[in-house]
């Protein structure tokens, strides 16, 4: 006759898994959040102009590099605050070789953020989130090429990632047919190499967050992610307007009058009632094309930007050592759900029941993916147990030892 469980393991259970619950509500809200803030700070109005019409898309009024920036700054802030109080800020630099080990860590945190609002800014917030979910099957491609046949999955968890990648693929083509002439691909490649970006740490990355200090590895990557953030702006500053990429940061950082102004900078268009454009206008001609932008600089949405990435931030550093890493991703998949009702209800997309089904099924693919991968390395690592405690105690013969 089994006992039943005590009062007090009960209310344990009971706490435990509201805990979760809240968790789980925190990481699907925060993960429907974020890029709807960014998408909602795209404030200004892209107008291009040519002789066969006009077309305007929604865009940034800010820079990209220096909402990166100020997130980058206020989360290094909060992570030395929390540091100072509860292992004192000698704790950071104490392990050289960790500060040396975060610096890339660092490096492609920021570069993911920027690919993030490249991403929300050349596409649109859905479309982010239901690519980002691609990260699964480009963890699994990574970990066979670089680590081989200990990393082999089963043939239906490799059917089960293509059916995610086409599940994906035509939801970002559904979204593609539907805004039209608005959509940029380059949105959804940013989305895919962001997602590529957090394969590659969840795959080679794992052990350096997890066997160090939490609050210290936080502190590091916002320290080196805010180097490479300031690095950046350096080789902008340095750097000829317009000349490759440092130098498109650099237009993007300079006000109407050319002057640079961190607050004031923009997308690198003529504002459309200045003078330059209305003299584009008058000289054109043939295929050519005028674009502009409606205002530059931030502005009260831009603050909401920083604020989602700011609680993006704090959400995920809560859930990474409480919910489980299953409960994560699903929650976290979980997202788009919401996410598409939500554009829908409020005017941001056309509602088609194909698509949401798509939305649907995409979602419980990914629930039913990661429980069963988690699943199948628990037992992995219950069998390894097993095969140890067998083997623990014999000698080179194979006998038991006598004591």
């Amino acid at each position: 006759m089994t006992e039943s469980p005590s009062p007090k393991r009960r209310s344990k259970s009971k706490k435990y898994l509201l805990v979760q619950g809240f968790l789980c509500v925190l990481c699907t809200v925060v993960g429907a959040f974020y890029p709807t803030l960014l998408d909602w700070s795209k404030t200004a109005l892209e107008t291009e102009v040519s002789l066969h019409g006009s077309k305007e898309t929604r865009a940034y009024p800010f820079s990209p590099a220096s909402v990166v920036l100020v997130n980058d700054a206020l989360q290094l802030s909060l992570a030395l605050l929390a540091v100072s109080l509860k292992l004192g800020l000698s704790s950071i630099f104490k392990d050289g070789s960790l500060v040396l080990k975060m610096l890339p860590l660092g490096l492609i945190y920021a570069v993911g953020e920027l690919l993030t609002l490249r991403s929300v800014q050349k596409g649109s917030g859905p479309v982010y989130v239901v690519i980002a979910n691609m990260k699964l099957v480009v963890a699994a491609v990574m970990s066979r090429i670089f680590f081989g046949q200990s990393r082999s999955l089963p043939w239906l968890h490799w059917m089960e990632l293509i059916f995610i990648s086409l599940l994906a693929a035509l939801y970002t083509v559904a979204e593609a047919g539907n805004m039209g002439s608005s959509w940029r691909w380059e949105g959804a490649w940013a989305a895919l190499a962001k997602s590529s970006l957090v394969a590659f740490s969840s795959v080679f990355c794992e052990h350096t967050y997890k066997s160090n200090s939490f609050l210290v590895v936080l502190s590091l990557q916002a320290f080196w992610g805010l180097a490479t953030m300031l690095f950046l702006l350096l080789g902008a500053w340095l750097s000829t307007p317009g000349s490759g990429f440092l130098g498109g940061v650099s237009l993007e950082l300079r006000d109407e009058e050319g002057h640079w102004s961190f607050f004031s900078g923009g997308p690198s268009h003529p504002l459309c009632d200045s003078s330059e454009h209305l003299s584009c206008l008058h000289h054109l001609t043939g295929a050519a094309s005028c674009v502009c932008i409606t205002e530059r600089g931030w502005d009260s949405y831009t603050f909401l930007a920083v604020f989602a990435d700011l609680s993006n931030a704090v959400s995920s550093a809560l859930v990474f050592r409480r919910l489980s890493a299953v409960a994560k991703y699903v929650c976290r998949a979980s997202s788009a759900v919401p996410m598409y009702i939500f554009y829908c209800a409020v005017g941001r997309a056309l509602w088609d029941v194909k698509i949401f089904g798509i939305v649907l099924l995409l979602c419980a693919q990914i629930s039913v993916y990661t429980v069963q991968r988690h699943r199948a390395e628990a037992e992995a690592e219950a069998a390894e147990e097993a095969a140890w405690a067998k083997e623990y105690g014999k000698n080179q013969n194979g006998q038991l030892k006598v004591a």
